[in-house]
């Protein structure tokens, strides 16, 4: 029964020193494995940027102003007698975006039965 209680105590001092010494397979497997986790979520995240890009490229090939759209968007492009107004979200609004985004809003000339012409992006 002695030689139980030691044996015992051996393997579990033995399991504690693996577990404390980083050079062992052990340290080295949870790091790994950490590496692991934190690779596959950034596989996860440019999959989901991925999907959002190909949905983009399909509505830029299917919606004629969109092309437009985007370019005066990427190159902050306004036709002449437009009124570009931007308003950019606070950080602390509880955006999950890093970077804070912009509402533009567009102001076109009156239309022909008076009333103003808005676009919203």
């Amino acid at each position: 029964m002695k030689a139980l209680g030691l044996g015992t105590f051996v393997i579990v001092m033995l399991a504690i020193s693996a577990l404390l010494d980083h050079e062992s397979g052990i340290g080295i497997w949870l790091e790994l494995r950490d590496d692991l986790a934190a690779s596959s979520e950034r596989v996860a995240q440019l999959a989901r940027e991925n999907e959002a890009l190909r949905k983009e490229i399909e509505l830029l090939e299917v919606e004629p102003s969109a092309v437009e759209r985007a370019i005066r968007e990427e190159l902050d492009l306004a036709r002449p007698g437009e009124i570009v107004v931007r308003f950019e979200r606070s950080r602390g609004s509880g955006s999950s975006d890093a970077v804070a985004q912009d509402r533009i809003w567009t102001r076109r000339p009156e239309l022909a039965d008076g009333a103003p012409d808005r676009e919203a992006r």
